[in-house]
C-alpha cells in the first residue's frame, strides 16, 4: 500500500531545500568577502606653545624667554619692593594642552616669587578657538636691597589636554 504525501509535507521538503540553499548562499558570501577596504584620511594634530616676555614694572627687573618654556626673570641692584613681569602664552598648535607644571628655580633668601594668570591645569586651546593664549605676571617681592645681579627661572611644562595628570 502507498502512502499518500500530503501537500504539507511537500511544503516541509521545499521549506528545507529553500533553507539549505540560503545557508550554503550565506557561506559563500562570507567567505567571499572576507576583507574591508576604506579608503579615507587620518589627519593628526601637534603640540606646539610659544611661551613670549612682556613688559616690566621698573628697569631693575627684565624678563626674557630661554629654551622652548623658561621665562628668565632677571634684577640688578634692587631695592626691596615689589617688581613684576608680564608674560604670554600661546598656543599656535592644533591640539589643546594644559599646563602640567610651573617650577620656580630656587630663589636667594629674602625674594619671594610667584606667577599669576595662569595656574598649573590650566587649558590652552588650539590655535584659532578661543582661549588659545593667555596673560600670566611673575611677581618678585625683595625683603631686602641687592647689590649686583641674580636670575630667576621659571619653567613650564605642557602637556596635550589628555594626557594631563592632576
Amino acid at each position: 500500500m502507498r502512502r499518500k504525501r500530503s501537500r504539507f509535507s511537500r511544503l516541509g521538503t521545499l521549506s528545507i531545500a529553500l533553507l539549505l540553499a540560503l545557508c550554503v548562499t550565506g557561506v559563500g558570501y562570507a567567505a567571499w568577502t572576507d576583507e574591508v577596504s576604506i579608503d579615507g584620511t587620518a589627519n593628526l594634530g601637534y603640540v606646539e606653545v610659544v611661551l613670549s616676555s612682556g613688559a616690566c614694572s621698573d628697569p631693575q627687573i627684565t624678563c626674557s624667554v630661554s629654551a622652548p618654556h623658561t621665562l628668565v626673570v632677571t634684577l640688578t641692584d634692587a631695592q626691596p619692593g615689589t617688581y613684576t613681569c608680564g608674560f604670554t602664552i600661546t598656543n599656535t598648535g592644533t591640539i589643546p594642552v594644559k599646563i602640567q607644571n610651573i617650577a620656580v628655580s630656587v630663589v636667594p633668601a629674602g625674594v619671594e616669587v610667584s606667577v599669576l594668570g595662569v595656574t598649573e591645569g590650566t587649558q590652552i586651546e588650539q590655535a584659532g578657538v578661543y582661549p588659545d593664549s593667555f596673560d600670566g605676571m611673575v611677581i618678585v617681592t625683595m625683603q631686602e636691597s641687592c647689590e649686583g645681579t641674580f636670575s630667576v627661572n621659571v619653567v613650564f611644562s605642557f602637556v596635550q589636554w589628555n594626557m594631563y595628570i592632576e
